[in-house]
């Protein structure tokens, strides 16, 4: 009996490891963070203009909204308490500012998260769904809490997270502490490292010690996408478009 009970326990954490669509209870906030977090500190990603050796954070704050559009690979492992070896895949990032986002996995499986206007869409090879999340208060709120980390408004950042920021001689690293639900209810600490104004990797951990480590290569900065690249990214926002040239 108990070892049925773990059985089901790992399939269920297995199956809450998918990106949900939001409305499907915590696992769906969860993992809609991970997305949204790793999106939308693209623009950390590079910077178009030179760097000091150690930039600040308030440098940081400042060239967060001034990328035109990133692409970038990435590779992620997911480590679960439940299973004795981390979740790996891999995919590529669309960012187009100020909060336009596609996340395509390549690896284990194919997947699709699409981030637009305040439309959050899943498709996998089984099928789509859809979600307004101006439609569910605690999900905007979720996005929300993201969003601030591009935005360069560092009052804001202070205000929804404690902040701490340091620097050495192999760069800086920033780490993040939300301050308030429902963000706090998933995730005990958000910590982003990087060189200048380069961000190269990214670790979340939630709060039952569940964490997820990013590392970002062949990084775009300031891609400057077309009509053609847009429609095929947001077909349903957009008229239809042969396939973004990768």
């Amino acid at each position: 009996m108990v070892i049925g009970s773990v059985r089901k326990r790992t399939r269920s954490r297995r199956e809450a490891l998918r990106i949900l669509p939001v409305g499907h209870g915590s696992a769906g906030f969860r993992d809609l963070g991970r997305l949204v977090l790793a999106g939308l500190a693209l623009p950390l990603l590079g910077s178009a203009t030179p760097a000091p050796p150690q930039a600040s954070l308030e440098e940081l704050m400042r060239g967060m909204a001034t990328t035109s559009g990133v692409v970038a690979h990435f590779t992620e492992s997911k480590s679960v308490s439940l299973l004795d070896a981390p979740l790996e895949s891999s995919g590529i990032l669309y960012f187009i500012p100020p909060d336009r986002l596609v996340r395509r996995t390549s690896s284990p499986g194919r997947t699709s998260v699409t981030i637009d206007r305040g439309r959050f869409r899943f498709e996998d090879e089984t099928g789509g769904e859809s979600a307004d999340l101006s439609t569910n208060p605690i999900a905007r709120e979720f996005v929300d809490n993201f969003i601030v980390l591009f935005n360069g408004n560092l009052e804001a950042l202070r205000a929804r997270y404690a902040v701490e920021f340091r620097t050495g001689s192999a760069g800086w690293e920033l780490e993040l502490t939300p301050r308030h639900a429902p963000l706090r209810n998933f995730v005990a600490r958000i910590v982003l490292r990087g060189a200048e104004h380069a961000l190269r990797e990214m670790e979340m951990t939630e709060t039952d010690g569940d964490r997820t480590a990013t590392r970002f290569r062949d990084v775009e900065v300031d891609h400057h996408f077309s009509d053609e690249e847009l429609a095929a990214l947001f077909p349903a926002t957009s008229p239809p478009a042969a396939d973004v040239v990768r």
